[in-house]
Order: structure tokens, then C-alpha cells, then sequence
């Protein structure tokens, strides 16, 4: 994958462990890692506000910090 990548896990995740998140982020160039404290797997339900802001904001600078 050559263009930017968001992925967003969460820390207490126990179906995707967060090393595995850190991995694909290392294996993929141009990708972005956020890990959200206290969120589980199932983002868009625990935390849909959050995780809308950070793919607006991925969408509008994808190239950012």
C-alpha cells in the first residue's frame, strides 16, 4: 500500500491485540497509528464521536503528524 493509511485500535482491544496494529503500522510507509485509551474493538460503537473526528481530520491532511 503506497498511499496514506489511518489506523485507529483501541488499548484494551482483546480481539486485535494493539501489537498487531503497531505492526501493520511499521509494515505499511505513510501510515498513521492512533490508540485510543480505554476503547475496546468495537470503535464506531464505543467511541463513534471520536473515531469520526480522526477520520475527518485524516481525510482533510492525510499527510500530517
Amino acid at each position: 500500500i503506497t498511499v496514506p493509511a489511518l489506523i485507529v485500535a483501541g488499548d484494551e482491544d482483546v480481539l486485535t491485540p494493539r501489537m498487531h496494529a503497531v505492526a501493520a503500522a511499521r509494515a505499511l510507509s505513510g501510515t498513521r497509528l492512533v490508540v485510543l485509551p480505554g476503547a475496546g474493538h468495537a470503535l464506531a460503537i464505543e467511541r463513534p464521536e471520536e473515531l469520526c473526528a480522526l477520520v475527518r481530520e485524516f481525510v482533510a491532511h492525510p499527510i500530517g503528524p
